[in-house]
């Protein structure tokens, strides 16, 4: 089955995962920069990290306002059947607060 880059009814488009994934990459790179940091003893390294760490957050962000634009701008596929009443109603608070954090 081939994939566009656009969002269908049935499946995520290659926009929406390409984002999904770097993201995801960043935001838990973001942890391990951010934890690598502040235990160093070189003021200077630690001072180019933190620059490094702002850099990051700065793309995250700009990756985080096109993911939602990308959201409203196209239908994504439903849940699967066999998700249950409980994740259903998390799933979309789930995203919100990822969107938020």
């Amino acid at each position: 089955m081939q994939t566009s880059i656009t969002n269908s009814t049935t499946r995520y488009g290659w926009g929406a995962i390409l984002l999904h994934w770097l993201i995801a990459l960043i935001f838990i790179g973001q942890f391990g920069l951010g934890f690598v940091m502040v235990r160093l003893t070189s003021q200077r390294t630690a001072f180019e990290l933190i620059q490094l760490h702002k850099s990051f957050g700065f793309l995250l962000l700009g990756l985080v306002v096109l993911r939602i634009a990308w959201r409203l701008g196209n239908v994504w596929p439903p849940l699967p059947r066999s998700i249950g009443v409980l994740e259903r109603r998390a799933a979309p608070l789930a995203h919100f607060a990822l969107y938020a954090f």
